[in-house]
């Protein structure tokens, strides 16, 4: 993944900034020290480094993220993406593997100096990272970014990004439940119990059909 020159930071960040500017426990320290090699503040998207307007989100941060471990922590991420007050594009790399992961976040209505985190998203581990910067703005790049790594969110049909996430959310839980009520109808003896596991199991399969149908 390649980004143009103007945005190019290339700026250090050590760990210990997280330690001590920020609220953290024993066990976030130690993920740090144990996952986390070394933290590269790699680009910045905005109007001052390209030419874009600005809008709900002022910035876009590009974190490079080298490993010591096979994988990372999403606490680790969540607690780095809460005292950033812009959304954060992470490139996190291990030896002959790359992906990109990223958030929804928002601001915090009950503290401002902190961010409002949703789930993350990733592209899986690759040997090449294909990610476009595609938008007139940082909200448009965002969102772009956002349904390049998680493409579910833009088949859910919703334009409102956050509305998108609700409903993909709400999806992969009744499939969850779903899945759970077949095992269980599997491993269940009596036959009067099967049959009301399995008229659970048809209401959730017709409301998710339905709530597909909706969007």
């Amino acid at each position: 993944m390649e980004l143009p020159a103007s945005t190019v930071v290339k700026r250090f960040v050590p760990k210990e900034k997280f330690y001590n500017k920020t609220t953290i426990n024993n066990k976030l320290r130690q993920l740090f020290a144990e996952e986390i090699e070394k933290i590269t503040w790699s680009n910045k998207i905005s109007p001052d480094t390209l030419n874009i307007s600005g809008g709900e989100y002022k910035e876009l941060q590009v974190f490079e993220i080298n490993l010591k471990t096979g994988d990372i922590s999403n606490s680790l991420l969540k607690h780095i993406d809460t005292f950033i007050p812009y959304p954060i594009l992470f490139v996190l790399k291990k030896p002959g593997a790359i992906k990109a992961a990223v958030s929804f976040k928002e601001s915090n209505m009950k503290n401002e100096n902190l961010m409002k985190v949703d789930s993350y998203y990733d592209t899986g581990w690759k040997q090449t990272l294909q990610l476009e910067l595609k938008g007139r703005s940082v909200d448009e790049i965002y969102k772009n970014y956002l349904y390049q790594i998680a493409p579910g969110l833009k088949a859910v049909g919703q334009t409102n990004t956050k509305a998108a996430i609700e409903i993909s959310k709400e999806h992969q839980a009744i499939t969850k439940k779903i899945e759970g009520l077949r095992r269980m109808m599997a491993n269940e003896p009596s036959i009067a119990k099967r049959q009301e596991l399995a008229r659970e199991r048809y209401k959730l399969e017709q409301y998710l059909e339905n709530l597909q149908g909706n969007t």
